[in-house]
């Protein structure tokens, strides 16, 4: 008998996998309709998803607004009453550094002006988050920028110690330091303590 962590390939051989991150899937789905109007949310351990309408009006959308908590990504598109796009933006999720591509439109729906995260630097968010993937730094993991600007921070953290009456934890990183403008990257240990 076949459990469920097993996966039965087309060579009919059966390799054992160990359940990971992504393989346990919570969530709960809700709506609200209060003073800022009609809300539809999903809400998960990996992702946060919100659809909102316009108060004055719950037929029209306001905004879509989806946070990847594994990725360190929010995305965050806003409407016009009208019904056409105003916006695209994209940050990351934890310490909302704007990345990729950022648009605006008018009114009518014509594209009024775009902002390039990507092509700033050498090395983008995405090309940060592959080598960080390369080198070995796993998932969920938190993107900070260094405190002159040069450098991506991409760091894997787990929690090692919590006190339950003091409501502190101690947690341990594994991270990985990319220079922005050449690539060069070093890996790295540090830790944090917080109040939960």
């Amino acid at each position: 008998q076949e459990s469920e962590n097993s996966i039965v390939r087309k060579d009919t051989t059966i390799e054992k996998e160990t359940p990971n991150y992504f393989q346990y899937e919570e969530y709960k789905v809700g709506h609200v309709n209060d003073g800022y109007g009609k809300r539809f949310y999903i809400d998960s351990l990996h992702y946060n998803a919100v659809v909102r309408y316009y108060p004055s009006d719950s037929t029209k959308l306001w905004f879509k607004h989806y946070d990847d908590f594994v990725n360190d990504t929010t995305l965050l598109k806003e409407y016009y009453k009208n019904g056409n796009l105003k916006f695209i933006k994209k940050k990351t999720y934890h310490n909302f550094i704007p990345i990729g591509v950022w648009e605006f439109y008018k009114r009518n729906g014509e594209l009024k002006e775009t902002l390039d995260f990507d092509n700033k630097y050498y090395v983008s968010f995405q090309k940060a988050i592959t080598i960080a993937k390369v080198n070995g730094i796993k998932k969920p993991f938190e993107t900070q920028i260094s405190g002159d600007s040069t450098c991506w921070k991409i760091i894997h953290w787990r929690n090692v110690k919590f006190d339950s009456l003091s409501n502190r934890g101690l947690d341990v990183g594994s991270g990985i330091e990319i220079n922005r403008f050449n690539g060069h990257a070093d890996k790295f240990q540090t830790e944090r303590r917080r109040v939960r």
